[in-house]
């Protein structure tokens, strides 16, 4: 049986005095359910948090884009938990005060997979995520998720429904070629990245990350079929980066696909 409770605490960003006096209420905004899952051939418990939006509000992906809050999930109070990590739907772009945004509206289910450390026990998230939900301001809201998972739970289509719809592949999506280049800056790297693709939509944004390090994006370009983007990588005293392990994401107004690498193999 399964067991969960959700609780919504909230804090509001810096803002004028006369703004803050007129700020919504955060239930609002925003409404969260947990949906417990399921046990999944491997082990891990696929559980999701629900979320509905009011309209004209957004929330963010795993990258925020050019600004925003980045979401983060604190699991380190659970029990017999070894990780617990999001499996994140593709999500949209979205211009706000004139900056790239990445994220959701109205309606998303965001997949959770829990792994547990020891196998057939029963197992306890307790754990916290914080997102930003933002219109004509910003507001964190942490997301205070608690589950008690013990048995095979029951099969949810909403959350297949989301984990199917995870970015899919810029090769799908027609990339030909890859190039990356890589230049010093004061305090790291700019690392830039030129892919030929067809456009995907009527506004897109490149994503250049490198995963475990700070990543500032710029805005992104086009020329004709030649998208190019750069990020700005906090290096920790690295001086080379792996290319193999720099992840491009294409984000547009209907939808998202991804690649790994600065090459295309065959």
């Amino acid at each position: 049986m399964t067991f969960f409770r959700l609780a919504l605490v909230l804090g509001i960003l810096l803002a004028p005095a006369a703004a803050l006096s007129q700020s919504p209420r955060v239930a609002d905004i925003v409404t969260a359910q947990v949906r417990p899952g399921w046990k999944s051939e491997t082990g891990a418990h696929i559980a999701a948090l629900h979320l509905r939006l009011s309209p004209d509000w957004m929330t963010y992906w795993r990258h925020p884009g050019e600004s925003g809050l980045v979401p983060t999930l604190d699991w380190s109070a659970s029990s017999n938990v070894a990780g617990a990590r999001i499996l994140w739907p593709e999500p949209r772009l979205y211009i706000k005060a004139g900056f790239a945004s990445i994220g959701y509206s109205g309606e998303v289910v965001l997949p959770i997979e829990i792994t547990p450390s020891r196998h057939g026990e029963p197992v306890t998230l307790d754990a916290v995520l914080s997102v930003g939900v933002c219109n004509d301001i910003c507001i964190p809201v942490d997301l205070a998720l608690q589950l008690d998972l013990n048995g095979a739970g029951v099969h949810d289509t909403l959350i297949a429904a989301a984990l199917d719809s995870r970015p899919g592949t810029a090769r799908a999506a027609g990339l030909r070629s890859v190039e990356c280049t890589i230049t010093p800056e004061k305090k790291g790297m700019r690392l830039t990245a030129s892919l030929q693709m067809p456009p995907s939509g009527t506004r897109e944004f490149l994503l250049v990350e490198l995963p475990g390090h700070a990543t500032r994006v710029l805005p992104s370009a086009r020329a004709g079929d030649i998208l190019t983007g750069h990020g700005l990588i906090r290096a920790n005293g690295a001086t080379a980066i792996d290319r193999s392990s720099v992840r491009l994401s294409v984000i547009s107004d209907r939808g998202t696909v991804q690649h790994q690498g600065c090459a295309i193999s065959d």
